[in-house]
């Protein structure tokens, strides 16, 4: 369980918000939505120990995510930006890249398992060859939720997943969210959409 408590933060001098207290529950897809510029992508950062309090604290099981302890959350962590640039050629590269870090190195990684977890997003199979400049920018959020889903995280942090996608893809992204959540994971989706279903929707 994620909690945040009257929590405020600040950015370039400017306070975001402020007061901000709400729980991320096991299991649950929780929401973050709001106008541009409100803090949403920097609440998320936050949350992974990236941006400092004004005030209040977050916490993981009760225990404190500070300056000291947030690299070691952090290895329970799934982060998905929204534009994303990685430095590698060719998807294959792509979705192997995460397995490469020493926090993954126990999980297990093939090509089959890649294409279950693309089965289930809507990806075709003939984007593993390809290139990196080759695929749009929905393709390659959806490579990497697709490939973190495989790492098992226990919270997985999602910045803005649908907003190049389709309504068919849209929907295979948040079905398969909630299925990652109904697996264990605390999943927390920064989103302009509305309709994107969720068990709970925070408005900053």
């Amino acid at each position: 369980m994620l909690e945040l408590k009257n929590v405020a933060v600040s950015h370039n001098g400017k306070r975001l918000f402020e007061r901000l207290s709400f729980v991320a529950a096991d299991g649950k897809v929780t929401v973050v939505s709001g106008k541009s510029g409100c803090g949403k992508t920097t609440l998320l950062r936050a949350i992974m120990g990236l941006h400092p309090l004004d005030e209040g604290f977050i916490s993981i099981d009760g225990e404190l995510i500070t300056a000291l302890s947030a690299p070691a959350f952090r290895q329970w962590m799934a982060y998905i930006p929204q534009d994303i640039s990685f430095p590698v050629g060719t998807v294959e590269e792509l979705t192997r890249l995460p397995f490469t870090l020493k926090a993954n190195a126990s999980m297990p990684y093939t090509r089959e398992r890649v294409m279950e977890q693309w089965h289930q997003i809507g990806l075709d199979a003939s984007l593993f060859t390809k290139r990196v400049s080759e695929v749009s920018g929905g393709e390659r959020q959806r490579i990497m939720l697709a490939t973190l889903g495989m790492l098992e995280k226990r919270i997985v942090i999602v910045d803005e997943p649908t907003s190049a996608l389709d309504h068919m893809a849209s929907t295979l992204v948040n079905d398969y969210l909630q299925c990652l959540a109904k697996q264990g994971a605390t999943v927390i989706v920064v989103s302009h959409d509305s309709n994107f279903k969720c068990d709970k929707r925070i408005e900053l």
